[in-house]
């Protein structure tokens, strides 16, 4: 009874380490982590387009469009004006500044968190 017990239970924790797994995986698609040793570079629209963090959320978004893109930046003046000029560029590339979410907040002082977002619509 002992052994079959065990044998449930590490197959629980098997199936739910998979499920975590997929979860991250799901999670890191629908968002990136944009640099600032990336972001420092001569900017203009192809070379933006070369950056992999960028190209692949923005490919992402126009597939959906009840999604928007979130940008959380790091909080102070520094972090506004990066954050403010990442989303100019992206309106530039065809993105609608309706649909460019900024919120301070990112996960390090040298990082921008991009995500895809569901729009709620109002009714």
């Amino acid at each position: 009874m002992c052994l079959v017990m065990m044998n449930k239970a590490k197959n629980n924790i098997l199936l739910l380490a998979s499920l975590l797994v997929a979860i991250n995986s799901f999670a890191q698609a629908n968002s990136v982590v944009l640099t600032h040793d990336v972001w420092e570079m001569p900017r203009h629209g192809e070379a933006l387009l070369k950056i992999t963090e960028l190209s692949g959320i923005v490919q992402q978004w126009q597939s959906s469009s009840s999604k928007a893109i979130e940008l959380r930046y790091p909080g102070g003046e520094e972090g506004e004006l990066w954050v403010e000029e990442l989303k100019d560029w992206l309106v530039s590339l065809g993105v609608p500044s309706s649909k460019i979410h900024i919120s301070p907040g990112s996960d390090a002082k040298d990082v921008i968190n991009i995500s895809l977002i569901e729009v709620v619509r109002n009714q």
